[in-house]
């Protein structure tokens, strides 16, 4: 239903990512621009989103702006001057691309941290000494390599140290040559706690266990999020209190509005943090949006401005497996001839999007189909009152939907459900 009155709402996006959010909004009755800042990217959702702008616009013009991204600080502390902003900043971007100062933030604040040594990028033979002090651990390799640089391939969890002395040189040359962590691999359950800060406090606390392996039973590369389970509080504030909360001093400190979101690894006496995401994160940003009935544009507005959001949950759980076609995940530069385009996309219709987060697709003669330009075309979302019920509707929609050479993970529901029993043993959630 259009509203009476509109916000007039800007994305600025490096790759298209977050250009699904803009269908919501825009059915919610609000005018939505683009902003893109890589034009290799320009096929995403064409025909379906609002038309990429390439020439910088006119930021106090807007009542909203949304970065989709970090590593544009300058841009997005611009935008801040003149209008209410989300999703990037610079303190956001140091959090996010400044692994040493992530973990060192944690650490002024309370929040456990796996113990971790840092490495300069002419230190490779040094960090092969530590691990060979060190044979009994195992060792996480992070790269400290910003923004769009960053390959999720360049995080490498190793399987003991003779293993990660012998790929390390290769995982240094996938990090560009930048400084690099080694941080002692701890043992527990993997989990996500985020929150969205308005200046003064949290806001639509959530948690998010991602499965990040491409393959089934956490078997081949990481690709950031094969699938995810988000539920929202009721339960599990146990684990905000341990971790998340802490960071509100320093967030009301530095000014902070938006989502941050802190991964740690958690076990019966123990909340290790390991890494911020202080913007949306995909795909599990949206799958919370699903879980909220209020309308979307209300609460970013509301936590941008330092209001306190009015927020109604339809469904405490959110699921969503990530569909793609090869050669994903292999990634090229040249997105315009590397993968494939005009592959048909059938099942997913106008009305299914809301619940479908559309990527790597457009209209073609009035046929949605892949626009070729990542591979990772859609990610099915299904909503309910448990984990169960939410898997039971993610793979309702995937059955509906039809594309040659799709690809994804039948696992999710046994992995998230197994890590979620183990957090409800520890009396996580509470």
């Amino acid at each position: 239903m259009v509203q009476e009155w509109y916000l007039k709402i800007l994305l600025v996006s490096h790759s298209g990512i977050g250009l699904w959010f803009t269908l919501r909004l825009l059915r919610e009755g609000h005018k939505v621009d683009y902003y893109l800042l890589d034009r290799r990217y320009s096929k995403i959702l064409e025909g379906i989103a609002p038309a990429p702008m390439y020439i910088k616009p006119d930021f106090s013009r807007y009542d909203l702006i949304l970065f989709d991204m970090t590593s544009k600080p300058k841009l997005a502390e611009e935008a801040m001057r003149v209008a209410p902003t989300l999703g990037n900043s610079e303190i956001a971007t140091e959090l996010e691309d400044n692994r040493v100062f992530g973990i060192e933030v944690m650490e002024r604040y309370g929040i456990e941290v796996p113990p971790y040594e840092v490495f300069e990028s002419n230190e490779i033979e040094e960090a092969k000494k530590f691990i060979s002090q060190n044979k009994r651990k195992r060792y996480v390799f992070k790269p400290n390599t910003e923004g769009e640089e960053q390959e999720t391939a360049s995080t490498y969890v190793s399987c003991d140290a003779e293993d990660m002395i012998e790929y390390i040189d290769k995982l240094e040359e996938l990090a560009h040559g930048v400084e690099f962590i080694l941080q002692e691999v701890v043992t527990g359950t993997e989990v996500s706690t985020e929150g969205w800060f308005n200046g003064e406090e949290f806001f639509l606390i959530n948690n998010t266990l991602e499965e990040k392996k491409f393959m089934a039973d956490k078997i081949g590369p990481n690709v950031g999020c094969a699938g995810n389970i988000v539920w929202t509080y009721g339960q599990g504030y146990k684990l905000f209190q341990a971790g998340l909360e802490k960071l509100k001093p320093f967030l009301r400190e530095a000014g902070y509005v938006g989502m941050i979101d802190l991964n740690t690894i958690v076990s019966n006496s123990h909340v290790y943090g390991l890494e911020w995401t202080p913007r949306f994160g995909y795909d599990a940003a949206a799958t919370l949006f699903s879980t909220i009935s209020s309308p979307l544009s209300e609460f970013l507005q509301a936590i941008a401005t330092g209001e306190a959001p009015d927020i109604r949950i339809s469904s405490p759980f959110a699921a969503s497996t990530r569909l793609s076609i090869p050669p994903y995940p292999n990634e090229h530069d040249d997105c315009d001839n590397f993968y494939h385009e005009g592959v048909p996309i059938n099942g997913i219709d106008a009305e299914d999007l809301e619940h479908i987060f559309l990527y790597d697709a457009c209209i073609e003669n009035d046929d949605l189909v892949t626009a070729g330009q990542t591979g990772f075309v859609a990610v099915p979302i299904g909503t309910g009152r448990s984990l169960e019920e939410a898997w039971a509707s993610v793979q309702a929609r995937i059955k509906q939907i039809k594309i040659p050479d799709v690809q994804y993970r039948k696992d999710l529901y046994k992995c998230t459900k197994k890590r979620y029993m183990e957090l409800s043993v520890m009396g996580y959630l509470k």
